[in-house]
Formats: structure tokens, sequence, C-alpha cells
């Protein structure tokens, strides 16, 4: 079976995703990779499938190429793709899926939806050989600032709230920046702990990528956050509220042993669960399922 992967542009997460599918060697099918603006209609005759990596990058390969969408799988990437296009528009497409438990829960009674895990490379990222122990205490968050509505999703100002009277040094990475993918293992290593405040999420990549740093988590209750914080030994989901937040990180300050448990466990959960080979036979059965 062959397959085109369709991400929007290069170096954010969508192609991220594209080109890590493309490094795994499968039995059945074979990947192949172009961006939005260089797929011709052509190509629908030169694939079996074709799979946008998001239903926007889908719409828009529609539109303006004629290719049809009973010829494209795609994947369900937030809660807002369902708040914006209807259940009919969905099911148009030949195969939908989905790295959420939480958008599998709310679709799979109106349409049918495959579950895929999107695993990392826990080789590229991994935890930093003799990490520092003294300096200030690092706390790590990503997200995009430069819109309100983005700010307010991704919870910006409730992590700068939680810790302004508290001696924590706050080190962000955001959307405009667009720092190499390479460049955030270091981001990540430097950290000794990272947030996640966000409303609602899809997986969100940054949590999986601090945790194959064996950064310790403090997390909302979002995407894939509850399958992979199973306990507290591997990580914090607590309330989206700055109080918590504040409280989280001031215990992992005082308890130096508590977080070198939760680096150890979580990173080993990665290794054991969410790395891309782990992953990579939800991919290929997903696929195979609409041959």
């Amino acid at each position: 079976m062959k397959i085109l992967l369709v991400p929007g542009s290069r170096g954010w997460a969508f192609d991220h995703r594209a080109r890590d599918l493309c490094t795994l060697s499968f039995k059945h099918i074979r990947l192949h990779l172009k961006y939005v603006n260089k797929v011709k209609t052509s190509d629908q005759h030169h694939y079996d499938l074709i799979y946008p990596m998001s239903v926007n990058i889908a719409k828009k390969l529609n539109e303006e190429t004629g290719i049809p969408r009973e010829k494209m799988a795609v994947g369900i990437t937030s809660l807002r793709v369902i708040d914006k296009y209807s259940v009919s528009f969905l099911k148009s497409f030949r195969g939908l899926n989905t790295a959420s438990d939480e958008i599998t829960r709310m679709l799979q009674s109106r349409l049918p939806i495959y579950k895929t895990r999107v695993g990392i490379n826990e080789q590229l990222f991994k935890p930093a050989t003799g990490k520092k122990e003294t300096g200030p205490f690092v706390v790590g968050w990503v997200g995009r600032i430069d819109q309100q509505g983005y700010r307010k999703l991704k919870g910006y100002d409730l992590v700068t709230s939680a810790l302004k009277n508290i001696n924590v040094k706050l080190d962000i990475r955001t959307f405009q920046e667009k720092v190499p993918r390479e460049d955030m293992v270091s981001f990540y290593q430097g950290l000794d702990c990272f947030i996640c405040s966000s409303a609602s999420e899809h997986i969100p990549l940054p949590v999986l990528e601090a945790a194959a740093c064996g950064v310790p988590l403090i997390t909302t209750n979002v995407g894939i956050v509850p399958e992979l914080i199973s306990d507290s030994s591997k990580g914090f989901i607590v309330p989206r509220k700055s109080d918590a937040f504040r409280d989280t990180v001031q215990t992992l300050m005082n308890h130096p042993e508590k977080r070198r448990e939760v680096s150890k466990n979580i990173r080993q959960t990665i290794v054991d669960r969410w790395t891309l080979e782990a992953c990579q036979s939800d991919w290929e059965n997903f696929f195979l399922s609409m041959w």
C-alpha cells in the first residue's frame, strides 16, 4: 500500500510527525511525504491513500486540487476540529484517526475512528548526562502567546501567576521563535520540571518530548496525559489553577528525591510504551484497515 503523507509546511508538529513515520520500516505499506502546496491533482492516481496530517490541511487540499475526500484519511487533532466541522463532513473521508482517548470517546458513537498513539524518538530526546545540581530551579513551558485565544488556551498567564512569588526561573519557547526540533532537546535537558497548562490538547507533543528527556511533568488532564502519567510516581496531573501549579512546583523544589524518582519513571515509560517503534503497529493497522 502506497501512502502519501501531507503536512502543511516544514518545521512544525505535523511535519515532525510525518517525518518520524517515514523513518520506520513497515511490512505492508510505503510512506512518502509532500507538503500541501506541492501536491498535484494527479497524485491521487499515484497513491493508494492520501493522508493529510490535519482536517484543515485536508480541506485545503480538496479545495485547491480537487482530490476527493474519499481518497483521503485524516487525523482529528483537537477538540476545536469537532466544534468546527460537522459529522457528515468528517464521515466523507475514507478514514479517521486520533491519538487521544478523549476524542475517541467523543466520536466513536457517531462515526468510526481509529486510535493511533504518536511515538517519540527516544534516542534524540533523552536525559542530559551530568545534569546540574546547583543553580536556579528551572521551570519549562512551551506554547503560543502571540494571540490572545492561544494564550488563554495554553494557560500562559496561569503559569506566570503561579510562579511570580517563588524563587524559580521560567524558561519558555514560543511559536514565534521557531526553534529547530534538535535545539529543543537542550531546552528540555536544562529543566527541573515542565508545566503543561492547556485547557485542551490532542497529545500534547512537548509533554512527550519532556518526558523522553526525563523531565518531571506538572500537567492538566488533557490529551494523552492520563495514559502517560498513570500514577504519581510518573508525574503530576493537577487542576487548571495557579495555586495547583505553584504547590506542585514547590513540592518538587523541596523534594529532590521525588524529582529523581519521577524523572527515572517517566523516561522508562517512554522507552517501554511511547517510542516510534512501540506505536508503529497502531499506524500500520490503521492504514491497512482502509485497503
